[in-house]
């Protein structure tokens, strides 16, 4: 079974793509900060992540975890999700958003599996 790690921290999300994925076979872990996210993937690599951009905390977050978890396991899917769009998100970013899928928010849950399922 394929496991999937969520690193957002908007529980209604967690719970509404989390339940989604686990009714279509995935085993799910979460973690509602880009800390916990990251410590959870060095601990046990999972077969894909899906990364929140925006947390309360500090805007620039959820770039700087995909930096890094691109950094550090080229190979591991990792999909970034957010409530901007992908033009405003580039230019905030300052650099291209080491991600492998773009998805907005609100997220097209049907579209989210096909996707998933490509990569794992």
């Amino acid at each position: 079974m394929a496991r999937i790690l969520i690193i957002d921290d908007d529980e209604d999300i967690i719970e509404t793509v989390g339940s989604l994925l686990k009714f279509e076979g995935f085993e799910v872990e979460f973690a509602t900060t880009t800390e916990k996210g990251l410590e959870m993937i060095k601990d046990s690599i999972p077969d894909l992540v899906l990364l929140d951009i925006m947390f309360p905390d500090k805007k620039t977050k959820g770039f700087d975890a995909s930096s890094e978890i691109k950094g550090l396991f080229s190979d591991l899917p990792l999909f970034v999700f957010t409530a901007i769009n992908r033009e405003y998100a580039f230019d905030f970013s300052k650099d291209d958003i080491k991600a492998d899928e773009f998805i907005n928010k609100p997220v097209k849950l049907d579209r989210l599996v096909e996707m998933i399922k490509q990569y794992i």
